[in-house]
């Protein structure tokens, strides 16, 4: 696989794999296949410095940024995913990150992954093209959803209702709203009401 190829078609890795939400064991072992079949050039089962430094400028370009790592953010990268210090990243050391990611998301009370389930229900449901991000178009659709989990089934958002929600949850600034830009606006919602996240 060229990924200098995918990357000038616009490929992206997650235009193979849906993020979001508490990955499920067989769903860390399938993207972290995918970063490998993305990312180890030589397929020789090892993701190098070279090869991290594009894993580095591709999250940056995703978060529509420029970003050339130095050998510094290369190391301190490398030192992160290399999860037994062997000096190079298998597939287990990224499969073994998301796991622990996916741990730490498990840590949340009960009321708190409850509201995070609901929430992206209505982001997958109200995200029909399967972008991964909802536009200021479908914004109006999440809130009146929203609204009706609540039992208010004639909510109409205004056009400053759509601005101010977006305003608050887009936290890049790139005009679109991602599951974790959801995700995060609903528990820093539950901490304003002062329900335990842990």
């Amino acid at each position: 696989m060229d990924t200098n190829k995918l990357r000038s078609s616009g490929y992206q890795l997650s235009d193979r794999v849906q993020f979001g939400g508490v990955f499920e064991p067989e769903k860390c072992k399938q993207i972290a296949k995918q970063v490998m079949e993305l990312y180890d050039a030589n397929k020789d089962g090892y993701i190098e410095q070279n090869e991290i430094a594009m894993m580095l400028s591709d999250a940056y370009r995703a978060m529509n940024k420029g970003f050339n790592p130095t050998s510094q953010d290369v190391s301190n990268c490398q030192a992160i995913l290399d999860r037994k210090s062997t000096g190079r990243v298998h597939t287990e050391d990224v499969e073994q990150l998301l796991n622990q990611s996916r741990e730490c998301q498990r840590s949340l009370s009960r009321i708190a992954q409850e509201r995070l389930e609901v929430a992206r229900r209505i982001f997958k449901f109200v995200d029909k093209d399967g972008s991964g991000f909802l536009t200021e178009e479908e914004v109006p659709e999440l809130l009146k959803e929203t609204y009706k989990h609540m039992g208010m089934n004639d909510y109409q958002p205004t056009k400053e209702d759509v601005t101010i929600w977006i305003q608050m949850t887009d936290t890049d600034g790139d005009g679109k709203v991602t599951l974790e830009d959801y995700e995060q606006l609903v528990l820093d919602s539950l901490r304003k009401q002062g329900i335990s996240l842990e």
